[in-house]
């Protein structure tokens, strides 16, 4: 009788401690909970740097399209009333 009530016992265990039916939160340790912190911050500050890394990236090369396309206006307004006078003196 002895072995059928251990048998009986462990599962109402198990159940009680898995379901919790008592409605009060089992408390966590505080060791994986402060390593779980470090790990999310570290990983926030990757995300950031990231971030910050392409966003630099996407800036200079803008900047330095709009230079390019800056030297680039007034050398096509000059040729442009270039080809306009070469074409008329085909006429």
């Amino acid at each position: 009788m002895n072995g059928s009530q251990t048998g009986a016992a462990a599962p109402a265990a198990w159940l009680s401690s898995c379901c919790n039916q008592s409605g009060v939160q089992p408390e966590a340790p505080e060791g994986p909970r402060a390593v779980q912190a470090v790990v999310l911050g570290v990983l926030s500050l990757l995300v950031l740097c990231g971030v910050l890394f392409l966003g630099g990236g996407l800036l200079l090369r803008a900047q330095g399209l709009t230079a390019l396309l800056a030297r680039e206006r007034p050398a096509s307004r000059e040729a442009e009333p270039g080809g306009a006078s070469s074409g008329d003196e085909d006429s």
